[in-house]
């Protein structure tokens, strides 16, 4: 019988949420879709390849859940990737490139992951790397008025970042993690992204990594409501597997301090699905 994440958090979500949804307009939707639109367009001028969209507020509108317009987007460089995952292979929670355009308190806003954030958060030194993708990222959202990095004010190495040592293998871990999270009713998987086959592909080499992007869209619309740009790095779920040596390591972004890096606040909701998904991640990857 399939265990029902959704029916487990909506109470207690609900009672997270203190001022009620937060609810699209269509004008918040077309000028969310226009910015996404803008976003796409520069990413293929580029040469990014584009790996995931996901629309937080149609998602939670078809799951039942009001929540103001947001959409996040995921663009691969696989090459720079590759030179980043090689300093920090956990920097891969926070790659490839990605791009959140929001409604919030009547203010459309565009939020992007910064080479500021990756180099404080992982500890990435590497100068010409970091540079690469500062402009890259700038130059994507170039024809976005007022985009805007993501905090880094209290952004230290490792911040926000939970781990847990599998006792499978590599291809095993990834197998139960993905069997765990949907034998969860509502959940939807939303990308596999290999780091390392596709380094290999532009001829460069790395351990074992690959990140997992998944969710549950009810009850992501309520953690991220009052919370809506914790989307760019949490919602969907962010799972890294990665091996170094024997040991194979799952990590994922921690929702409580992602909430407080971004709003210097956190809720229920979040204590909730961080819960939860530490469960998850644990019932799938040890014995």
């Amino acid at each position: 019988m399939k265990n029902s994440l959704v029916m487990m958090l909506s109470p207690i979500v609900l009672m997270a949420c203190s001022h009620g949804p937060m609810e699209s307009t269509p004008q918040d939707i077309a000028a969310v879709d226009t910015r996404t639109e803008l976003v796409t367009k520069k990413a293929e001028q580029l040469q990014l390849e584009p790996v995931l969209s996901i629309d937080h507020s149609r998602l939670g509108a078809d799951a039942g859940e009001d929540l103001s317009a947001s959409r996040v987007s995921l663009f691969s460089d696989d090459k720079l990737n590759a030179q980043l995952l090689q300093q920090n292979v956990e920097s891969g929670l926070d790659l490839p490139f990605r791009v959140l355009n929001y409604a919030e308190d009547g203010v459309v806003k565009t939020r992007y992951t910064s080479a500021e954030f990756l180099a404080r958060r992982h500890g990435i030194t590497n100068k010409p790397s970091l540079t690469a993708f500062d402009q890259t990222v700038k130059q994507l959202v170039e024809d976005i008025p007022n985009a805007t990095p993501a905090s880094t004010a209290g952004l230290t190495q490792g911040y926000g970042i939970s781990r847990i040592v599998s006792d499978y293998d590599f291809e095993t871990t990834i197998e139960n993690i993905k069997t765990s999270v949907l034998s969860q009713e509502g959940t939807i998987w939303f990308l596999t992204l290999d780091f390392a086959k596709r380094a290999q592909v532009q001829g460069g080499t790395l351990p074992k990594a690959t990140l997992l992007v998944f969710g549950a869209p009810g009850p992501g619309a309520k953690a991220m409501n009052e919370h809506l740009s914790i989307g760019l790095d949490t919602f969907g779920q962010k799972v890294l597997v990665y091996q170094t040596g024997e040991q194979v390591t799952v990590a994922y972004n921690d929702i409580v301090e992602m909430a407080r890096l971004h709003y210097d606040d956190s809720a229920i909701a979040h204590r909730v699905v961080n819960g939860m998904l530490g469960k998850t991640v644990s019932k799938a990857v040890e014995k």
